[in-house]
C-alpha cells in the first residue's frame, strides 16, 4: 500500500474513533443527567397511539452501529471528510444541548419478544440505551448523515437497497418504541440546519444544494407546526399543504428542474396553480413590493433591446410596450402576464432563482437572444425579463452584451452596471459567466 493511501485510511480512522468518543463523551452523560431528575416528562402526539411496534425492525434499528464507523471511510476527499467530521460534531453537541435543556423520555411500555434474535438485540438496547435523550433523536440525523455520504457511492440497485435501508434505521426508532414523532421531525430539522451550516466542499450544485436544504428545512419546520396544531383541522391542512410545497420545491432545485412549473407556452396547469399556491403567492409578493427598487423599471441594454423584471399589462403599456414584441421570459416561478404571453415571438427559457444554470442551457439562451436581436424587424422591440430583475435576466444581459459588442466581460458588466446599479451579482454568477465566456470564445 502506498504512502497516500496509507494516509488517507489513517485520516479516516482517526476521524471514526473521533466521532466514537464525542458520542461517548456526551450521550451518556446526558442520558444520566436526565435520569437523575426528579420528574422528565414525554410529548406525544395523538396519532402515535397507532403506531406498531415491529420486533424485526431491530434489525436495520441496531445496524447504526456498523454505519456508525464505516461511513468516515467511505469519505474520498479531505475536504469531505473534515465536512463530515464538522457534521458530526455539530449534531452530536447541539443535540446533548438539546438533551439537558429540554429532557424528555420515551413513554409507551415495549410489548415482551418472543424471538431468540430479536430478544437478544432488546436486551443490549435496554441495558445500553435509556428512555432518555429523546429529542432530537440522534439516531435519524446520524442516519440522514450516513445517507450524505454513502449515497454518493452507489448506483443503481446498490443504491436502492442501501436508501431502503437507511430508511428504515429511521423509522426503526418509532417501531422499536425508542423514540416519539417529535423526536424524529427535530432531528430533521437538525440535520438540514447542519447541512446549511456545512456544505460539502465537494458537491459540484453547492448553491443549488444550499437552496434546496433551505426549503426542506422550511418544509420539516411547516411539518412540525402542522402536527402541533393535530387539533384543529384548518391550519394543521394549511400547513401541511406550505409543507409540501416547500419539500416539491426543493427538490426541483435539487434536480435542476427549472420547467417544474410552466409549460413551453409559459403557462401554468390548472392543477399546479393549486398545489403550489402557497409558493407562487409568495413570490408574488415579493414581485409586487420588491422590483419597484429598479428605476426605470425596463433598461434599454441595447437599442431597442429591453432588460428588467415582470411587468405589469398596464405598465408595458406605459412604456410604450403593449405590440410587436420579442420576449424573453426567464422566471421560472410567475405565469407570464397576458400582454407578453399573447406574443407570437414568445419564448419561454425558466431559470431557477439565485441557483446555478446549466451550461448547455446557458448556451442555447444566448444564441436564441442573438439571433432574435440580429433578426428584429424595423418595427419590433425585444424585451428580456426574470421575476425581480436583479440577477438571471442581467446575467444573460451581460453576455449577450459582451458577445454582441465584441468586449471582455469585465467590461460587459461595466456596461450592463451602468445601466441598472441594482443588478446583483453573486460569486457563483460570476464563476458561471466565466465558464460560458471560456467555451465561447
Amino acid at each position: 500500500m502506498d504512502e497516500k493511501r496509507l494516509n488517507k485510511i489513517g485520516r479516516q480512522l482517526l476521524v471514526a474513533i473521533y466521532c466514537l468518543l464525542l458520542f461517548q463523551l456526551t450521550y451518556p452523560f446526558t442520558a444520566a443527567y436526565a435520569s437523575n431528575l426528579a420528574a422528565v416528562p414525554s410529548f406525544i402526539f395523538d396519532f402515535e397511539q397507532h403506531i406498531p411496534f415491529i420486533p424485526w425492525m431491530i434489525l436495520p434499528y441496531m445496524s447504526s452501529g456498523l454505519f456508525f464507523c464505516i461511513v468516515p471511510f467511505y469519505c474520498g476527499e479531505k475536504k469531505e471528510l473534515l465536512c463530515y467530521a464538522k457534521r458530526f460534531t455539530f449534531i452530536t453537541l447541539i443535540a446533548a444541548l438539546c438533551f439537558l435543556l429540554v429532557p424528555l423520555r420515551f413513554s409507551f411500555d415495549r410489548p415482551q419478544v418472543e424471538n431468540p434474535l430479536f430478544t437478544i438485540f432488546f436486551s443490549f438496547l435496554t441495558e445500553y440505551d435509556s428512555p432518555f435523550n429523546q429529542t432530537p433523536s440522534l439516531h435519524v440525523a446520524y442516519a440522514c448523515l450516513f445517507w450524505s455520504v454513502l449515497r454518493w457511492r452507489f448506483n443503481g440497485w446498490k443504491k436502492i437497497i442501501l436508501g431502503f435501508w437507511i430508511l428504515m434505521m429511521g423509522l426503526g426508532t418509532l417501531t422499536v418504541y425508542q423514540h416519539h414523532v417529535i423526536d424524529l421531525l427535530t432531528a430533521f430539522i437538525l440535520i438540514q440546519l447542519t447541512f446549511l451550516l456545512f456544505p460539502n466542499a465537494t458537491a459540484q450544485s453547492a448553491q443549488r444544494m444550499t437552496i434546496a436544504n433551505t426549503y426542506y428545512l422550511i418544509g420539516w419546520i411547516f411539518t412540525l407546526l402542522s402536527l402541533l396544531c393535530e387539533a384543529y383541522v384548518f391550519p394543521l391542512i394549511v400547513l401541511a399543504w406550505i409543507a409540501f410545497v416547500c419539500f416539491a420545491v426543493g427538490y426541483s432545485y435539487l434536480r435542476n428542474n427549472t420547467g417544474f412549473l410552466k409549460d413551453h407556452q409559459g403557462r401554468i396547469p390548472l392543477i399546479k396553480k393549486v398545489f403550489y399556491a402557497p409558493y407562487q403567492f409568495a413570490y408574488w409578493m415579493m414581485w409586487r413590493f420588491f422590483r419597484k427598487r429598479n428605476h426605470p423599471l425596463l433598461m434599454e441594454l441595447l437599442p431597442r433591446c429591453y432588460v428588467g423584471p415582470r411587468l405589469s399589462d398596464s405598465e408595458l403599456v406605459a412604456l410604450g410596450l403593449s405590440r410587436d414584441l420579442v420576449v424573453f421570459d426567464l422566471a421560472a416561478e410567475l405565469e407570464e402576464v397576458r400582454l407578453l404571453g399573447a406574443m407570437r415571438k414568445y419564448y419561454s427559457l425558466p431559470l431557477l432563482d439565485i441557483a446555478e444554470v446549466d451550461v448547455d442551457y446557458a448556451h442555447e439562451i444566448i444564441d436564441a437572444m442573438l439571433s432574435a436581436y440580429r433578426n428584429l424587424d424595423e418595427h419590433e422591440n425585444m424585451v428580456i425579463h426574470c421575476t425581480m430583475g436583479y440577477s438571471r435576466s442581467m446575467i444573460f444581459a451581460i453576455l449577450m452584451t459582451r458577445e454582441f459588442l465584441s468586449l471582455d466581460l469585465n467590461n460587459a458588466i461595466d456596461h450592463v452596471k451602468s445601466i441598472n446599479r441594482h443588478m446583483v451579482l453573486r460569486g457563483h454568477a460570476i464563476l458561471l459567466m466565466k465558464i460560458i465566456v471560456a467555451v465561447r470564445s
